[in-house]
């Protein structure tokens, strides 16, 4: 695990399967919002997908281990963020970017904005941005920050919920009350089919058969040149902890099929 400076932040990172060569680029997995970090990935499919190629885990910015400053979560700086990791940890690029949910989300706008830095995305449960996505996925956040005052509820985060849920809590209250983050979020450019028809590299997506952004996955489909749409039975938004051997099999196979890289 390190500590890299980038972007004028304190990121934290894990490289795996550090300096191996092969054929497969460099996979950059990139959590989703909030109430995850990279041990989401850490503890599901990145150690296996080591064992072919370099990988990189690392915790957004306000998340984890990361710092949490007052502003810069705009998609722009989440990709200036991730640009500079690479760079400082000596990554090259083009890599794969694995994004799920928001992360997702980043791994779309840096196909669309700076293709150059990406060989493919694979996205799992992706959020693109729609009419209106930055309001319903912060009213979601803040309704659930307005309800740690009802009776009782801190005290039981407190006494009761364990040092996980009281520290979830903290990172959830201080990304909607003290940064930027619910602002830069509403002030996303909307995804339409123009902006996805630009996207060349090759993309994969994986939802639950019961995920409640199914619809997204469709519309993507529809848009990228090529995206190939994976539907996994007996599962929900929570795909990656409810299937992570599938998603792991799915992405191992999918990057086995991707272009070889020159050295």
């Amino acid at each position: 695990m390190a500590r890299v400076q980038a972007n004028d932040i304190t990121i934290n990172a894990i490289k795996l399967g550090d300096g191996l060569s092969g054929p497969l680029p460099p996979v950059v997995f990139v959590h989703g919002l909030i109430m995850d970090n990279l041990s989401s990935y850490y503890y599901t499919v990145a150690p296996a997908i080591s064992t072919e190629t370099e990988v990189v885990l690392y915790d957004l910015r306000g998340h984890g281990l990361t710092d949490r400053p007052a502003t810069g979560y705009t998609l722009d700086d989440a990709l200036d963020d991730l640009e500079g990791l690479l760079a400082t940890l000596h990554v090259p690029t083009p890599v794969v970017l694995v994004g799920n949910s928001v992360g997702g989300t980043i791994a779309l706008h840096a196909a669309i904005t700076r293709p150059e830095l990406v060989a493919g995305i694979g996205l799992i449960e992706a959020h693109p941005v729609v009419e209106g996505w930055g309001d319903h996925l912060m009213a979601d956040i803040e309704e659930l920050v307005a309800g740690f005052d009802e009776p009782g509820v801190r005290e039981f985060i407190t006494g009761e919920g364990g040092r996980k849920l009281k520290r979830m809590a903290g990172v959830c209250e201080d990304m909607v009350t003290k940064t930027s983050l619910p602002a830069d979020l509403r002030a996303a450019t909307v995804m339409d089919a123009e902006l996805l028809g630009r996207i060349r590299c090759p993309a994969l997506l994986l939802y639950g058969e019961a995920s409640d952004i199914l619809d997204r996955a469709e519309l993507l489909a529809a848009a990228i040149p090529g995206a190939e749409l994976r539907i996994l039975d007996g599962c929900s938004h929570s795909v990656l902890m409810e299937a992570p051997e599938e998603i792991g099999e799915q992405l191992h196979e999918w990057l086995g099929s991707l272009p070889v890289t020159s050295a």
